[in-house]
């Protein structure tokens, strides 16, 4: 069974050091903003209390990408946290979605109400080359990596497109 929280954000805050105050229940999030996001901060949805900081400038390394709209606040790619908890989640418009053998591996079952129009496009751009569900979306104006990766999969089903395995998992081309 899937355990879904919800990605709250508290505050945003200029210090890393001030992010901790706001952090009570898990999913509680804050955002360290210095001229643009830096960090996301939040409190490890599984429950185990651990801060998870997830850098969101590239500059500093590899980075998250953090996408706001009015549908919500999405982080991508995933969340691995390969220490403490081992946690492994999806924030996707204000929801966590914990994935892994203990939660069960489906995020994403429900269709959008505007998702034939997104597969449209998707259909559009998508090429005989491989490409990730972020370098699709960077093409698609107002679009996020999940969705992007949720409607690329359902072009599969459809036959209308294939998916790369092992390393290329993720990654789309026409059929």
């Amino acid at each position: 069974m899937m355990t879904d929280r919800t990605l709250t954000i508290r505050a945003r805050v200029n210090s890393r050091a001030n992010a901790s105050a706001y952090l009570k229940r898990p999913g509680d999030a804050v955002i360290v903003d210095r001229q643009g996001p830096r960090w996301l901060v939040l409190s490890c949805p599984c429950g185990c209390g651990s801060e998870v900081p997830v850098n969101l400038d590239r500059r500093a390394g590899p980075a998250w990408r953090l996408y706001e709209s009015p549908k919500g606040t999405s982080v991508y790619p995933s969340v691995w946290r390969d220490t403490d908890c081992e946690s492994h989640f999806i924030i996707w418009r204000d929801n966590i979605h914990m994935i892994g053998a203990r939660y069960g591996e489906s995020w994403a079952d429900e269709v959008e109400e505007d998702e034939d129009d997104l597969l449209q496009r998707v259909l559009e751009v998508l090429s005989d080359r491989d490409q990730s569900a972020e370098e699709i979306s960077d093409q698609i104006p107002g679009s996020e990596p999940w969705d992007i990766l949720h409607v690329c999969r359902r072009l599969c089903l459809l036959g209308k497109a294939l998916e790369g395995r092992q390393h290329a998992r993720g990654h789309f081309r026409r059929s």
